[in-house]
């Protein structure tokens, strides 16, 4: 697959960036100005036989309207914040979504060895824990096959930013069957024909003020 598509993919992040820029360009009035506004209302007042009437200089001003924001619930809703006060493209819902997409891309990636994929996926320090993995594997002669048969759960758990770093958690049930296969083809670990639910937290992150919209996997334990 093209990596220009799997970067798209990867948490639509750059769509998210790019709607925000087009709401930017068309969500903000344009032709005429406030003056020229209230002078037609003026002039539409007098042709209708009536003048607008004039504000009274000793009412008390409206009260402000409180700024729009993002209001997020859960554990993990603090740390939304945060990120999404830095990085106003973020939408946690969105974001779930992209998860479970680079769930299946990474998980299946790695199964094939595909290290040119993961590295657009995956921390520095992830890529070389896993390439070495890949490359273990390709030197013993041994294939990795993974079916991925239901991704029952995506949740964000955590989410935190520290300095410019976001990081959010994710939490995974996945169905999943898998099996290692030496040289000759022999199974000598795993049953691909074996459904087992594996239940991981993955951690992905990205620094907010970067212009690369794409988050990356840092971190799995076991859930």
């Amino acid at each position: 697959m093209d990596m220009d598509v799997l970067q798209l993919l990867f948490f639509a992040g750059l769509a998210v960036f790019l709607g925000v820029r087009l709401y930017m360009l068309l969500g903000k009035p344009s032709g005429r100005t406030h003056e020229e506004h209230m002078r037609e209302e003026r002039e539409r007042a007098r042709a209708a036989g009536r003048e607008p009437r004039p504000a009274d200089p000793h009412a008390e001003p409206a009260p402000a309207a409180a700024p729009a924001g993002p209001a997020f619930s859960g554990p993990a809703a603090a740390g939304l914040t945060a990120i999404a006060g830095q990085d106003p493209s973020f939408d946690p819902d969105m974001f779930a979504k992209g998860a479970r997409q680079a769930y299946d891309m990474i998980v299946q990636a790695y199964a094939a060895g595909d290290k040119e994929a993961l590295e657009t996926l995956l921390s520095e320090k992830v890529m070389k824990a896993w390439g070495a993995s890949i490359d273990a594997r390709a030197e013993a002669g041994q294939t990795l096959v993974t079916e991925i048969e239901r991704l029952k759960k995506a949740e964000i758990v955590e989410a935190s930013l520290n300095d410019n770093r976001a990081r959010v958690k994710v939490a995974f049930s996945a169905e999943i069957a898998s099996e290692t296969r030496d040289a000759d083809g022999a199974v000598i670990e795993g049953d691909i024909n074996t459904l087992k639910t594996v239940e991981e937290v993955w951690s992905f992150e990205r620094d907010v003020t970067s212009r690369n919209p794409n988050w990356r996997l840092a971190g799995v334990r076991a859930a």
